[in-house]
């Protein structure tokens, strides 16, 4: 299989690629979630209209089905991973510290989803366990990226006379790409849970025949969620570019092609902002399947710009 991937070079960077995007597009999805579910069941109550409530259940079921591959997806990379490291090395009990933790979450997220029903005739109590787990969540999420930083940057080259505190490792340094990539992170917890939610709501029409009126309301819901959040990320995307075309300007280094690029990743990462609103605004959502796909499309691979500078490393001054 390795000379095989040699040998078809597009083809190892395509799977190294999706080998990033997929599960820190899920891992975002999966913790996020609960705040949307929790979300869901107050505006419920608050409404009076069962159609929130509904909607929770079936991205709380997403949930269940994202937190399970992600634990054990990470447990089969993480035996392939042992037989190339040796036993008590560093880098093996990061990732596994970050997996225990996971699985912590999915345990909490498993316990929401589950008493459900239970505690149906007491709405308040099962919102404060989806609170508890929505918390965890987020906990888990800034552990695993935190575990990953510190993978990515052990694993840099560097000088024999240089020693790495955990301090450099994680403090983030004003102006740098790892700075720019933690200002995403709360605002990725909530729009990927969305994206992800909207394209599950399409493929459980069928299954869940909650009535068209349901999805009309809901699907909109889900895809402002997403769209608010993303037009922030986009926002702060602006703003990063923006300066560093600034610095470059006046550095007198700013090449025609970086500017192109800039200007291109810019747009690129607003047509996932416009496609949301154009779902908000119909009055036919379930017709916007190309749309709403496309949007989680482009939110996944933002995943990989995201990684690279999440695992990029300044020195502090």
């Amino acid at each position: 299989m390795q000379a095989f991937l040699a040998d078809n070079p597009v083809l190892q960077n395509i799977l190294d690629i999706a080998a990033i995007i997929i599960p820190l597009s899920m891992l975002f999805a999966f913790c996020g979630t609960c705040i949307l579910t929790v979300s869901g069941e107050v505006l419920s109550l608050r409404r009076r209209r069962s159609f929130y409530g509904k909607c929770a259940m079936q991205l709380s079921m997403l949930g269940q089905g994202l937190g399970w591959t992600l634990l054990v997806g990470g447990r089969v990379w993480l035996y392939f991973l042992e037989q190339d490291i040796p036993r008590g090395s560093l880098l093996i009990t990061i990732h596994e510290v970050s997996w225990m933790v996971l699985g912590l979450s999915v345990i909490f997220s498993c316990i929401y989803f589950l008493l459900w029903k239970a505690l149906a005739q007491y709405p308040g109590i099962h919102i404060g366990v989806g609170v508890i787990s929505a918390l965890q969540g987020a906990l888990a999420l800034l552990l695993v990226l935190a575990c990953l930083r510190i993978a990515a940057v052990t694993n840099l080259p560097h000088d024999e006379e240089t020693t790495i505190t955990l301090l450099e490792v994680l403090q983030p340094v004003w102006g740098t790409d790892y700075a720019t990539s933690l200002c995403y992170i709360p605002f990725l917890l909530l729009a990927m849970p969305a994206a992800f939610g909207c394209v599950w709501l399409l493929l459980r029409r069928k299954k869940d025949d909650y009535g068209r009126d349901h999805y009309n309301i809901v699907l909109p819901w889900c895809a402002g969620w997403a769209r608010n959040a993303w037009g922030i990320i986009w926002l702060l995307l602006l703003v990063a570019s923006g300066l560093e075309t600034y610095r470059l300007l006046q550095g007198s280094i700013l090449k025609t092609g970086d500017a192109v690029t800039a200007g291109i990743r810019v747009l690129l990462w607003l047509v996932p902002v416009l496609l949301w609103a154009m779902t908000t605004r119909s009055e036919t959502p379930l017709r916007h399947k190309v749309g709403l796909s496309i949007s989680l499309l482009l939110s996944c691979l933002f995943m990989l710009p995201f990684f690279m500078g999440l695992s990029s490393w300044t020195p502090l001054p």
